[in-house]
Order: C-alpha cells, then sequence, then structure tokens
C-alpha cells in the first residue's frame, strides 16, 4: 500500500514539473511571428523648437526562435540608404528589447555628426533589426529594411558662456564663464553671480569669439552672429555692477538681465558632535548654488549646526528653528550668530543632508546603500537594455563600486534599482552630454527618474576604469 501512495505521489510530481516545464516553454516560443520593422513615420522634419520630443520610433516584432524556446537577443542597425549597412549605427540591444526612440536633437546629431549630412538637407534612411536565437545552428533572422525620409536642421548649442569685460573672467575666450542648463527647459540657461561695469555677450565653445549670441534689437533679445564676418556686434551693458541672474532661452532668443541678490554664501561648513566639532566642507549643487548637501557617516550622532565660516565660532550659523530637532524632511531653518545656540541633535548613522538656503529648508535623511549600481546607454556593453544593464562591482566599502571594461562612443549613466518603467533611482551626469574629465566629478542623484535626464558622452571607445561612490555622490571615469 505503501509503496503504491508513493508511485501516486511521484507520478503527480512529474506531471505537475512536465506541466511547469510546458508552461516556461510556451513562454520562450516565440511562433512563427516573421521579424519586421516598422517607423513611426516614413518622411521627419526634425524640429530644433522641441530638441527633447520624440521624432522617430522604430518598433520590431518579436521574430521567431524556430520552436528552439531560446532566448532572441537584438541587433539594430541604422544607415544612409544605399551603404548597404557598411557603417552607419549598428547597437546590441540585448533581450526582449522591441523598439528604439529617437529624439529630435539626438537624431539631427547623428545625421551631421556621424553620417555626414549637411544642414537642412534631406536624406534617406535604412533601417533594419537583426534576431540571434540562443540556439546552435540556427541562423540569425533578418527583417524587413524601414525606410525613412529625414531633413536635418541647424543645431542649437548645446553649451553658453559669457563673455566681456563685465564678466569674472573678461575677454578670455578660453576661460569664459559657464552657464548652466535650466531644468525641463530646452535651450535654457542660467548664471547667477557678480557683474561689474562693462559689456558682455555670449559664446558657445571655449576658445573661439564665434559664433556668440549678441544683443538683440532691446535688452530682452538675443541676435545669433555667426561669424566674425558679420559687423553687427551689439554687446550687452552693465552700467551698476552688483548681482545680477542672466537666463536666456535660444529657442525663443530672450534674454532675461536681473539685478537682485545670488546666494549670500558660496561655502558652507558642518560642524557638531558627529565631526568631532571639526569644520567638514559641504557640496554645492551643481544646478542650484543655493543648495548645498552633506552625505557623510556620522554614527557618532548628537548635535550639530551649519557654519558660515570655517573655524569662526563667532559667526552666523544655520540652526533649527526649535533647539534639538531631530531628523526629518521639510524641516524649517533660521541663522544668526551667538546665542541662543540652537543646533540639531540626530540619532547617529549614515545621512544625507541638504540644506536650501534659499527656501531655508533642510532635509536630514538616513541612508540605506544600494547593493548594487549599474551601467546603462548605448555606450555599454549592454546597451539600453535596463533589465540587463552592466553590474558594476562590489567592494569592501558598501558605498564604493567599482568597473573596468569597454565603453563605445554613446552616452552613460548609472541606475541603482533596474527599475523597468526607467522612473527608478538614477546617478547622472551634473550637465548634458558630459564628457568625462578622467578626475573625480560630482554626480547628481535623480529619484523619481522624471527630472532632467543628463548623461555621460563618451566620445572615444576603449578600456575604461570607474569608481563610483554612491554615498559622496562621486564618481571617476578614466580611459586606461
Amino acid at each position: 500500500m505503501k509503496t503504491y501512495r508513493l508511485l501516486f505521489l511521484l507520478s503527480l510530481l512529474a506531471a505537475l514539473l512536465i506541466r511547469c516545464t510546458d508552461d516556461n516553454y510556451m513562454e520562450l516560443d516565440k511562433g512563427n511571428t516573421p521579424l519586421e520593422i516598422n517607423a513611426s513615420a516614413a518622411e521627419i522634419a526634425l524640429d530644433a523648437t522641441n530638441p527633447a520630443t520624440e521624432a522617430l520610433r522604430l518598433s520590431w516584432t518579436t521574430g521567431s526562435n524556430q520552436g528552439t524556446h531560446a532566448a532572441i537577443s537584438y541587433t539594430f542597425q541604422m544607415d544612409v540608404q544605399g551603404n548597404n549597412f557598411a557603417g552607419g549605427i549598428s547597437l546590441d540591444l540585448g533581450r526582449e528589447v522591441y523598439e528604439k526612440i529617437y529624439r529630435n536633437e539626438e537624431l539631427n546629431d547623428i545625421l551631421l555628426n556621424d553620417f555626414g549630412i549637411a544642414v537642412n538637407a534631406e536624406t534617406v534612411l535604412e533601417a533594419r533589426v537583426i534576431a540571434t536565437i540562443a540556439a546552435e545552428g540556427i541562423e540569425p533572422e533578418v527583417s524587413n529594411v524601414q525606410l525613412i525620409s529625414v531633413k536635418t536642421h541647424k543645431p542649437i548649442t548645446k553649451t553658453l558662456y559669457l563673455i566681456g569685460d563685465a564678466t569674472p573672467n573678461g575677454w578670455s575666450a578660453d576661460d569664459a564663464t559657464e552657464m548652466r542648463p535650466v531644468n525641463n527647459v530646452a535651450k535654457g540657461f542660467t548664471w547667477t553671480g557678480s557683474l561689474s561695469s562693462g559689456k558682455f555677450k555670449f559664446i558657445i565653445t571655449l576658445g573661439q569669439f564665434a559664433p556668440s549670441y549678441n544683443k538683440g534689437e532691446n535688452d530682452t533679445k538675443l541676435y545669433l552672429r555667426e561669424s566674425g564676418d558679420d559687423p553687427y556686434d551689439e554687446q550687452f551693458e552693465i552700467t551698476e555692477p552688483g548681482t545680477y541672474t542672466v537666463t536666456v532661452n535660444l529657442i525663443t532668443l530672450a534674454v532675461s538681465i536681473v539685478r537682485g541678490e545670488g546666494p549670500e554664501y558660496s561655502e558652507l561648513w558642518f560642524v557638531g558632535n558627529p565631526s568631532g566639532w571639526n569644520f567638514e566642507p559641504m557640496t554645492v549643487n551643481p544646478l542650484d548654488p543655493f543648495v548645498f548637501h552633506y552625505n557623510a557617516d556620522l554614527s557618532a550622532g548628537g548635535e550639530f549646526k551649519i557654519g558660515t565660516a570655517a573655524g569662526n565660532w563667532d559667526a552666523v550659523f544655520f540652526r533649527p528653528a526649535v533647539d534639538q530637532t531631530p531628523e526629518g524632511t521639510d524641516l524649517d531653518v533660521d541663522k544668526w550668530a551667538g546665542d541662543p545656540d540652537y543646533k540639531w541633535n540626530i540619532t547617529g548613522g549614515v545621512y544625507k543632508i541638504k540644506l536650501d538656503t534659499r527656501d531655508m529648508k533642510i532635509d536630514i535623511v538616513p541612508f540605506t546603500p544600494f547593493t548594487m549600481i549599474y551601467l546603462v546607454g548605448d555606450a555599454t556593453p549592454n546597451g539600453w537594455d535596463i533589465g540587463n544593464a552592466t553590474a558594476m562591482t562590489a567592494t569592501a566599502d558598501p558605498y564604493k563600486f567599482t568597473w573596468t571594461g569597454a565603453l563605445k562612443g554613446g552616452e552613460l549613466k548609472f541606475t541603482c534599482d533596474k527599475q523597468d518603467d526607467w522612473n527608478g533611482a538614477w546617478f547622472i551626469a551634473s550637465e548634458a552630454d558630459k564628457t568625462p574629465t578622467g578626475q573625480e566629478e560630482q554626480m547628481l542623484y535623480n529619484y523619481p527618474g522624471a527630472g532632467v535626464d543628463y548623461k555621460w558622452r563618451i566620445t572615444e571607445a576603449g578600456t575604461y576604469q570607474i569608481e563610483l561612490d554612491q554615498l559622496k555622490e562621486t564618481v571617476t571615469i578614466k580611459k586606461q
């Protein structure tokens, strides 16, 4: 009786295993659908006024894995018509990727810089997909060729600098004052700082006086001077020295020059029991000079305040509105010198502290490190396949990761959680298309990932070594 019961249970278990196996195979069986690629439009005039909006979406079917139940990986190719895909773009996208999206500025840059197409010219592109089946003896499947007619436009600069005797660095084109992109404003740039009596204009490339943006018909309009041969070289004039905020929009050619107060302090210091009462420098936010960060292991806990002058106990300090305020977010901040000597009081641990001196608010947030950081982008081995993003290597320090390997020319950023809706946690560059310096540089932590989407631009393929510190929010990307 026991033998029959045992045989019955074994038979039932085998049936369940077979059923589960069949279900898994069914999930991997792509059927006999041919591999076919389609474009969102057959004719496109790229739009300079909407650089970040979608211009072209190429999508394709899964193709067939010939009944092997094996995984399929995809290679996307695009080239100028008649080139037979001998050059152009070839991207290994990995598995379960069924579309490639190009935005207006991105595609325009590719056509001008990679394909050598002239400005305001029409060209016909060819696009196809190759499906490679992870099984022996199965030839890759090649899709149909999709034709797309595209018209380029004159690119608008991604960088802008102040130059003139009114500016901090005078008329030196090699050392012109860099402006920052405005968050979520296409081709918007801003700068806040001291301007002297004198004149200024804008240049787009360090070391080159032209092209430049000059004063237009009045102080609110820009004029694009495309070369030094253009005799029109009007400049903006500052008659009253002071702190100014200069904001421009290169699409509308609007400019605003407002005299007012910039950040009161360019440097601040964390000081308290967790630092042994030593003054530790805070970090200025790369996008907002009013915001300061201090990320550190503050295991000792206890009281702290934020100083405005290193080592000076009589100077003004940023303090809590209520003495002994513990950690939290959106906490009220005040500042004064002397008594009462209010301080924050934290329990101890690893914290990320963010002080906004404009809104007088502070976030004091315990930090739990991510267990892994991943590389994403067409410069990386696995491209934009976030589910198959390239993992870095953990170190003995839970906040530090390293990676050494081959990078291609293209974009790069870091995902902390591989969230497939792309709205998770990211480390991104401090400015658009940032070329790695080879030295330690500040990153931006972006969560959720719906804000600015700045990436590093790898301009030279090769072997790179990357060191990333998720606590300090720094990265070194160095070519070997």
